[in-house]
């Protein structure tokens, strides 16, 4: 998800502004936009789409 132009990945929550050698990939699960950082892709690959939070789900926690 992006917020102010802060990429926040739907797996682990990472903000862009905190890890600026994070990577983020774009995609759309579950009918919505999400982004995940590459450090989360093999659990994806390797596991299931199930591990991505919503956009609402992250917005909620992110915002804590």
């Amino acid at each position: 998800m992006e917020i102010n132009n802060v990429q926040i990945c739907n797996v682990c929550l990472r903000p862009s502004d905190k890890d600026t050698s994070a990577v983020y990939v774009k995609a759309i699960a579950k009918g919505e936009e999400v982004h995940v950082c590459t450090s989360c892709i093999p659990h994806i690959i390797h596991g299931s789409g199930d591990i991505i939070k919503s956009n609402t789900t992250v917005l909620q926690e992110y915002s804590k």
